[in-house]
């Protein structure tokens, strides 16, 4: 790995985490992106990420209509307005942070307040003079306010698979969700690329990432609609940002979400399996992530990451699903999916995330490092070992990964 930009700390300096949507608890005096900058920075990471859009603020729900209601912002609302509030330039001002991943859409307000750009529309003009204006004035403003910082700050997406799929169901296309998402990620990079080569002197790093969720699965045909699933035979091979998206456009790094490795086997999706085995899981598809992204990385990239180039960009397992498997529990599978993706050299690992999302649904619940009431949630492990995230972590970066092994007798 190239050393050019990496923290002196082999461990801080590379392991981070995400806080996604969410509102501070009553009685919580700050918002949650300021609760999950300042808990995760207690807890010894180096690296932070969060969304940067108009969907939500951090101080309300989801599209609700009060969100930046309360914030003195200039409208219409924009990627370096919304970055300029205090909570969110903390983030990037805090020096203990090292590495900022923003997972950034631009805002486009069609009637229902400011929104994410609607990547369900057909990829044209409007849309991609939108994503260069918004990508590149906030890339001018991270160079005027932090140019002469040692930051590295990493503009990101949010599983592209994800939202492959999403396009597929609303247009009935995959291959119109395919050629959107190669114009998208052409045009970021792009900016990204035109920004930093405005400002050849400045210290400040910032990067492009594609991040990806699917290795081995695809979004494939199902009923109505797309789903993902494994591919049956080679003629119904299915579509992935990987194979189909990856090959085509440029980026300084590949952002992986981890769920399909470290979190079931693909061939069964049965999530009770030995813990041990999810480091084995993960190393073969960075492997086979690296092989495809390989030709598509930048020469920035190329020069600061080598080989390297595949970050960890979501990482983690809810207490509901995982806690109680009969083949082990959460701390196992989080130590061994750590160790194998720093083992294999992922620049950045980020966990998701330090509180606890709300529950919907059926959705996964119990991500975080902290409960919704700022509590850390305690998890099954030997007497004598680290009995939470929170605890492992401070053993990981005290004594190392074969210090938090010993401790709990992996």
């Amino acid at each position: 790995m190239a050393a050019g930009g990496l923290s002196p700390d082999p461990l801080r300096g590379r392991i981070g985490f995400y806080q996604w949507r969410g509102v501070a608890q009553s009685g919580q005096e700050a918002d949650l992106l300021t609760l999950a900058r300042e808990r995760a920075v207690e807890a010894g990471a180096r690296v932070f990420r969060f969304y940067l859009g108009g969907r939500f603020d951090y101080v309300n729900p989801v599209l609700s209509p009060r969100r930046f209601a309360s914030d003195a912002l200039a409208r219409p609302v924009t990627l370096d307005g919304i970055i300029r509030l205090p909570r969110y330039r903390a983030v990037l001002a805090d020096p203990a942070l090292e590495t900022i991943v923003l997972t950034a859409y631009p805002v486009h307000d069609s009637g229902g307040g400011p929104d994410d750009l609607n990547l369900l529309r057909p990829w044209g003009p409007r849309l991609e003079r939108l994503e260069r204006e918004q990508i590149t004035a906030l890339g001018h403003w991270l160079f005027r306010e932090f140019g002469d910082s040692d930051k590295t700050v990493i503009v990101a997406n949010h599983e592209a698979d994800e939202k492959i799929m999403d396009i597929a169901n609303y247009t009935g296309s995959p291959e119109a969700a395919v050629n959107t998402f190669r114009h998208w990620m052409r045009t970021r990079f792009e900016a990204v690329e035109a920004v930093r080569k405005a400002h050849p002197r400045a210290r400040l790093r910032l990067l492009h990432a594609f991040e990806i969720a699917l290795v081995n699965l695809r979004v494939m045909p199902h009923r109505d609609g797309f789903r993902k699933a494994a591919p049956l035979t080679l003629r119904r091979r299915g579509w992935s940002a990987l194979l189909d998206v990856v090959p085509h456009v440029p980026f300084d790094l590949i952002s992986y979400s981890a769920y399909e490795s470290t979190n079931s086997p693909f061939e069964t999706q049965n999530p009770d399996r030995p813990p041990a085995e999810t480091g084995i899981r993960l190393k073969r598809d960075l492997d086979r992530i690296r092989t495809v992204a390989r030709p598509s990385i930048s020469a920035v990239g190329r020069k600061q990451f080598g080989e390297s180039f595949v970050m960890i960009g979501e990482l983690g397992y809810a207490r509901d699903r995982f806690e109680h498997l009969p083949s082990g529990p959460i701390l196992p599978r989080l130590y061994f999916a750590m160790r194998a993706s720093i083992d294999w050299g992922c620049p950045y690992v980020v966990l998701w995330q330090v509180f606890d999302h709300p529950l919907n649904g059926g959705e996964a619940w119990g991500f975080g490092m902290y409960d919704r009431a700022g509590n850390t949630p305690p998890l099954k492990a030997p007497d004598g070992g680290c009995r939470s995230i929170r605890q492992c972590l401070e053993l990981l970066f005290s004594k190392g990964f074969d210090g938090w092994r010993e401790s709990n007798a992996y």
